[in-house]
């Protein structure tokens, strides 16, 4: 037994191999009774079949999903379409402008080279286009006959030049040719891509949803692209489709997206005078006033009249329609501004009603008559307006409707000019992009603007000095940096300085700053602050 014991330090010798076994009775099991299907019911919500999950994951959930896919397909092949003729034209005009500029330094050696190489993507352009266009119509037949008996005509005349030595050919037969050649090109791009879009507007008439938003889609992308693209957009009927659609009531699915391709494309005077044709205004006012209008759709509305009011526009002073329903919009975006808790959506709603106090005087009785100070006023501080591009918007309106004796009062009694000096220590975030510092100098020089109209009432002025707003003004003039070295700004807050002291007295200011901001005249002062900081060695 010593051999099989084992010894240990504290407790001495076990012996584990000599204690006595213990005694087990056999004892019956008895099993709880568990129907077998309800069992299994509950093991199966914690099992997975790879195989079977695969399957499942590789079939398709609808019955048309394959057709669908195909017409969609189609959809983004006409827009490829268009990307691979606009592509190749861009290299075409590349070309063009070479050789023009050979022809300009009088590199006489090097016109055939130049020649050979427009005339190869020109045909290479031709290949695009009869392959993108399958039912190629008769015009466009006859122009590409055109644009290749030009290029035919080029090549004969750098023939008939023979060996260039140090002979100069006369310039304007050879410049004529390619003027010619270049007018021809365009024309036969310019059908193209109107032939192309002109599939994708016939495209958005049908019922099929999955391709009407893909189209919708491409048309986005292109007006994106450029001016140009908008006003092909605009002559194939596009805006007039897109209005169409809005006004279909089984179409909702697609009038937010609708409203937007509109906003995209209305950038340019052509598409403006198709919205008018559409009569767009009158679409745009009854999603804006029509209560069972969902936000987005109302948004993506608002976004459309401000793009169409946008000062930026040539033609914005005259849209048809829009005078008649000013009140109606006026109104209706105000709502908007209410009930959206949206940063993005009060931007878009502030942005319309801005642009619109630039249209006509009316605007601004409106905005007094649907309370639209106090709107602004409350909702900046509800944080609506966080962004720099919003506080702009709210400084435009608070400046245009300050014109107004009315308004002015309107804007006092809901501590506007509290706002409106905020707004000028307002500063661009570290790190801010161009645009947002170009919005804050908006926002500072529209303050301003703001602030010298209200000075016009000695209570307002006085209220301006009590709340410290002197201090800022004064420093915005002699700090470039401040300002980020605007001169719009400088001129605005030495017009609110002068109008604050010519109502106030000079008693709120140094005698330095009387001596350089107020005695001497606008331009005279505005030429010390934007010496301050100058070196002249």
């Amino acid at each position: 037994m010593s051999s099989l014991t084992r010894s240990s330090p504290r407790n001495g010798p076990k012996e584990w191999l000599s204690r006595p076994a213990k005694k087990y009775t056999r004892t019956k099991m008895h099993m709880p009774i568990v129907d077998g299907v309800q069992k299994w019911l509950e093991d199966l919500r914690w099992m997975t079949e790879p195989e079977c999950m695969s399957v499942l994951q590789g079939k398709s959930l609808s019955k048309n999903s394959g057709e669908e896919s195909t017409l969609v397909s189609a959809a983004k092949e006409v827009k490829d379409n268009i990307d691979a003729i606009r592509n190749r034209a861009h290299i075409v005009s590349s070309e063009f402008a070479k050789l023009f500029k050979k022809i300009e330094k009088e590199r006489w050696k090097y016109l055939r080279s130049g020649a050979v190489r427009i005339t190869s993507q020109i045909r290479s352009l031709l290949h695009d286009i009869n392959t993108s266009i399958h039912d190629m119509p008769p015009y466009l037949f006859e122009e590409e006959a055109v644009i290749m008996e030009e290029s035919a005509k080029l090549s004969q005349y750098l023939d008939s030049l023979g060996e260039i030595n140090g002979h100069k050919p006369h310039t304007l037969p050879l410049v004529n040719i390619l003027t010619d050649l270049g007018q021809s090109f365009s024309a036969v791009v310019d059908m193209s891509l109107g032939y192309l879009i002109q599939n994708m507007v016939q495209a958005i008439q049908g019922e099929n949803p999955y391709i009407i938003r893909s189209t919708i889609s491409h048309l986005i992308s292109l007006g994106l692209e450029g001016e140009h693209m908008c006003f092909l957009i605009a002559r194939e009927g596009g805006v007039g489709t897109l209005f169409d659609l809005c006004r279909q009531k089984n179409m909702e699915f697609a009038h937010s997206q609708a409203l937007r391709a509109i906003a995209t494309v209305c950038c340019v005077s052509e598409s403006i005078h198709e919205l008018e044709k559409a009569g767009g205004v009158e679409c745009l006012t009854d999603i804006l006033c029509n209560d069972s209008s969902s936000e987005s759709m109302r948004s993506e509305a608002a976004g459309v009249v401000a793009q169409i009011t946008s000062p930026c526009l040539d033609h914005n002073q005259h849209i048809t329609g829009f005078i008649e329903n000013m009140e109606d919009l006026i109104r209706s975006l105000l709502d908007l501004c209410v009930q959206t808790s949206s940063n993005e959506v009060f931007l878009l709603a502030t942005a319309a009603v801005a642009n619109i106090t630039f249209m006509d005087n009316m605007a601004c009785d409106f905005l007094m008559q649907y309370d639209a100070a106090r709107i602004m006023i409350q909702s900046c501080q509800l944080n609506k307006a966080e962004s720099m591009f919003a506080k702009d918007q709210v400084a435009t309106i608070l400046a245009n409707m300050a014109v107004v004796e009315n308004c002015s009062a309107d804007i006092t009694d809901n501590n506007g000019i509290e706002l409106l000096i905020q707004y000028l220590h307002q500063r661009p975030p570290s790190g801010a992009s161009d645009a947002e510092k170009s919005a804050c100098e908006r926002v500072h020089q529209k303050a301003a603007i703001a602030l010298t109209r209200l000075s016009k009432d000695v209570e307002n002025a006085q209220i301006i000095v009590e709340l410290q707003g002197v201090p800022r003004l004064v420093q915005l003039c002699r700090n470039i940096t401040e300002r980020n070295n605007s001169d719009g700004v400088l001129i605005a807050c030495l017009a609110a300085i002068r109008k604050i002291a010519s109502v106030c007295g000079q008693d709120q200011f140094t005698s330095v700053d009387v001596q350089q901001l107020i005695k001497p005249t606008l331009v005279d002062s505005y030429l010390i602050c934007s010496q301050l900081e100058e070196s002249f060695v």
